[in-house]
C-alpha cells in the first residue's frame, strides 16, 4: 500500500513539474501568438473577438501560448503606427512567433513596420499593406495576408435577400473601392440567380454614392405647422412675450423656452416682468425658471401672461457680423451685415450666417486681434472689448451640401453632414398654436431627419449624412431590404432607420449585426477562421484566400448542417438548416458557382443577366 501510495505522489510530483513548466513559460512572457487589436475589446462583439476566439483556438489546439494587447487610440480615435510599433516591440519582447494585426488600421503599418521587424511573422487580417493616402498594395517579404472573398460574401447576401422572399433590393457601396465593388457585384449576382430559379420578379436600386453620375440630390423642406387652438383637447394658455422669442398658444404643463431679443444699442438685458393676463390669477402665478437669464423656462399654467424682457442703460460695445455676400468695401462691395450691442467687456455668443449653397464654413476674420475665442469654430464667443468686425469666411464643400428649406420659420440655408440646423418657428396667428414639424425631400416624400424635439418650436437637428439619406430614399421608394457590404459607412445603412415609424430591414456585413434593431441577416467574415487558416499554412509574403470553400464565410441564420447534438448529447434536427443555402454555399465551395469580378467604376449591367432581376441605375443619363 505504501508502494503504491509512493508511485501515486511521484506521478503527482511528476506532473505537477510539468504543469509548471508549462505556467512558467507564461510567466517569463514567453508567447508564441500575440494579437494586437485595432484599439477595441476583445470581447467588442466584432473583428476583435472572432480574431482572439481564432487565436485561442488554434494556441490551444497546437500547445502553443497566447496573449493580446488592447492599444489606446489618439485623440481622432486613431490608431497611429507609432502606436503600432510600440505593440509590436511588446511582442517582441514576448518572443512572439506570430503577431496578428485584424483590418484596414494596421494596412500603413504593416507596410512601414513590417522591415523594421524583419524577424517577426506578421498576419494581416482582412487588408493589405499600403502606403499612407495610396491604396496600391505593397506586399511584405514577412506578412501574409488573410483576404476574404467579397465576391462570394455579396453573392451569398443577394441569394438570400431573396430566397428570403425579399423582392425590392438595395445596394449602396463604394465605386471607387475594390472590397466594396466587388461586394456589391456579388449581391447583384446572388440576387439574379435567386430570382431565376424562383421565377420572381426582383428590382435592385443600385447606387454607388460616389459616383460622379450619381443622380442624387437631398435637399428637403421643413415646415412649421399649426392647428386651431380650439381643436387642442387640452387646456390651453396663450404666451405673449415681448422683447423676445415664445410668443404663442401652449398646453398646460408645457414647458417653453424663452430668449430675450438683443438689446438695442445703449441698453443691456436686465431681467423678466412678468404679468397674469387672467382675471382673479395673481402675477406670481406666472411661473418662469430665471429673472435674470436672458433664456429660461416658462412652466406653461394658471392663467394667460405676458413676459417682457426689460432693459437697463449701459456702456455697450458693437459687434458686426457681416453676411456671406460681404465683399471688402475697399473693392467697391457692400453686401449685408448685422449689428449687435453689448455690454462693454462682456463675452458674447455668435453664429455664423449659414453658407451658400455648395460652400461650408471655414474661419472668422476679426478686425480685433485675439477677439474671438475660437475663429474656426462657426458657433464661438467674442470679447467685447471694443467695437469690432467679423467676417465669416466660406470654402467650397469637399463633401456634397443640402439645401433645407424652413418654412414659417427661420434656419434655411446650405448645410452638410454632421452640421447642426437650428429652427425656429413664426410666432402664430391669433386662434392658432405651433403644432409640429414636418419634413419632406424634393420628391414631397418624409425625411428620415431626426429633430431634438418635432414639437418645439425652436429645435434643431443633425443634417443627415449622404449615404444615410440616399438609403432613407431607397426605403421610401419601396426598398425592403439594403446591403452594404464593403461600403466604409454602411452603419449608414442602419442609422438611416431610426425615425421611420414602420420596420424596415438591412442587411448586415463583416460581423454579424444582429444587435442592431433592423438587422434581418448578416454575412460574416469569420476572422477567427482566417486566422487560423494562415497560422496552419504560414507563407511569408503570401495571400491566403477566405471564403466559402475554408468555411471563413457564413450567413447568420443559416447552417449547413441538417442536425445537431443538445444539451444532453442527443442528435437533433438542426433548425437552422437551410437546404437552398447548402446548395449555393457548396456550389461556391467547389467552385462550381463562380461570380464574376467587377473592377473599381466597373459597370455591374456588363457582369449580370437574369430574365427576372431589374437594375435601378441611380445614374444620369
Amino acid at each position: 500500500m505504501k508502494k503504491i501510495t509512493s508511485v501515486i505522489l511521484a506521478l503527482i510530483m511528476i506532473i505537477g513539474c510539468i504543469s509548471l513548466v508549462g505556467c512558467s513559460k507564461k510567466d517569463t512572457g514567453d508567447y508564441n501568438l500575440v494579437l494586437i487589436t485595432d484599439g477595441g475589446a476583445i470581447n467588442d462583439g466584432a473583428e476583435n473577438e472572432s480574431a482572439w476566439n481564432g487565436v485561442k483556438s488554434y494556441g490551444d489546439e497546437n500547445f502553443m501560448s497566447y496573449r493580446y494587447y488592447q492599444p489606446s487610440l489618439d485623440e481622432n480615435g486613431k490608431l497611429t503606427v507609432d502606436t503600432i510599433r510600440k505593440y509590436i516591440e511588446l511582442a517582441v519582447n514576448d518572443k512572439a512567433r506570430f503577431v496578428i494585426l485584424p483590418g484596414e488600421a494596421f494596412a500603413v503599418g504593416a507596410y512601414e513596420l513590417a522591415r523594421e521587424f524583419e524577424d517577426v511573422n506578421f498576419i494581416l487580417v482582412d487588408a493589405y499593406p499600403h502606403a499612407e493616402n495610396d491604396n496600391v498594395m505593397r506586399f511584405q517579404s514577412n506578412v501574409m495576408c488573410v483576404s476574404f472573398n467579397a465576391l462570394q460574401a455579396g453573392f451569398l447576401a443577394g441569394y438570400c435577400s431573396v430566397a428570403d422572399g425579399y423582392t425590392k433590393l438595395g445596394y449602396l457601396g463604394s465605386a471607387n473601392a475594390d472590397k466594396s465593388a466587388n461586394y456589391g457585384a456579388g449581391f447583384a449576382q446572388g440576387a439574379a440567380v435567386a430570382a431565376d430559379i424562383k421565377k420572381t420578379p426582383v428590382i435592385l436600386d443600385y447606387a454607388n454614392y460616389d459616383a460622379q453620375n450619381l443622380d442624387y440630390d437631398y435637399s428637403f423642406t421643413v415646415k412649421a405647422t399649426y392647428k386651431k387652438v380650439s381643436d387642442e383637447k387640452e387646456k390651453t394658455y396663450k404666451v405673449n412675450v415681448v422683447n423676445g422669442l415664445g410668443s404663442g398658444v401652449y398646453t398646460d404643463g408645457q414647458n417653453v423656452t424663452i430668449t430675450a431679443n438683443p438689446a438695442p444699442e445703449g441698453k443691456a438685458f436686465d431681467h423678466w416682468e412678468t404679468k397674469s393676463d387672467t382675471d382673479g390669477v395673481r402675477d406670481r402665478k406666472v411661473n418662469i425658471s430665471s429673472k435674470s437669464k436672458e433664456t429660461m423656462n416658462l412652466l406653461v399654467g394658471d392663467c394667460d401672461c405676458t413676459i417682457t424682457a426689460v432693459w437697463k442703460d449701459a456702456e455697450t460695445r458693437t459687434i458686426t457680423i457681416h453676411g456671406p455676400d460681404y465683399i471688402d468695401p475697399e473693392s467697391g462691395g457692400g453686401g449685408a451685415y448685422y449689428d449687435y450691442y453689448v455690454p462693454a467687456n462682456s463675452e458674447y455668443y455668435i453664429e455664423a450666417p449659414e453658407a451658400p449653397e455648395g460652400y461650408v464654413f471655414d474661419k472668422w476674420i476679426s478686425t480685433q486681434e485675439n477677439a474671438i475665442e475660437n475663429p474656426e469654430e462657426k458657433d464661438t464667443y467674442v470679447k467685447a472689448e471694443l467695437d469690432v468686425e467679423l467676417t465669416p469666411v466660406y470654402k467650397k464643400s469637399e463633401n456634397p451640401t443640402f439645401y433645407v428649406d424652413v418654412e414659417n420659420g427661420t434656419g434655411s440655408g446650405s448645410y452638410s453632414a454632421g452640421e447642426t440646423v437650428k429652427i425656429v418657428s413664426d410666432v402664430p396667428k391669433d386662434g392658432y398654436m405651433f403644432d409640429k414639424w414636418v419634413s419632406v425631400d424634393n420628391k414631397g416624400i418624409k425625411t428620415g431627419v431626426s429633430m431634438e424635439n418635432e414639437y418645439d418650436y425652436a429645435t434643431e437637428f443633425v443634417m443627415v449624412d449622404r449615404v444615410a439619406s440616399i438609403a432613407e430614399t431607397m426605403y421610401d421608394s419601396g426598398a425592403q431590404v439594403i446591403f452594404g457590404g464593403g461600403c466604409p459607412v454602411s452603419d449608414s445603412i442602419f442609422t438611416a432607420t431610426n425615425s421611420f415609424d414602420y420596420q424596415v430591414w438591412a442587411y448586415g456585413s463583416g460581423v454579424d449585426e444582429s444587435s442592431k434593431g433592423n438587422c434581418v441577416a448578416s454575412v460574416v467574415n469569420d476572422y477567427g477562421a482566417g486566422i487560423k487558416l494562415a497560422l496552419s499554412a504560414y507563407q511569408p509574403g503570401g495571400i491566403v484566400s477566405a471564403g466559402c470553400e475554408n468555411g471563413c464565410i457564413y450567413v447568420t441564420g443559416k447552417s449547413l448542417e441538417e442536425s445537431t447534438t443538445d444539451k444532453k448529447g442527443n442528435v437533433v434536427e438542426n433548425k437552422e438548416y437551410n437546404d437552398e443555402y447548402a446548395m449555393i454555399y457548396n456550389a461556391l465551395a467547389d467552385g462550381k458557382l463562380s461570380p464574376i469580378n467587377m473592377l473599381p467604376g466597373g459597370d455591374i449591367s456588363e457582369i449580370v443577366s437574369s430574365a427576372c432581376l431589374t437594375i435601378n441605375y441611380w445614374v444620369t443619363e
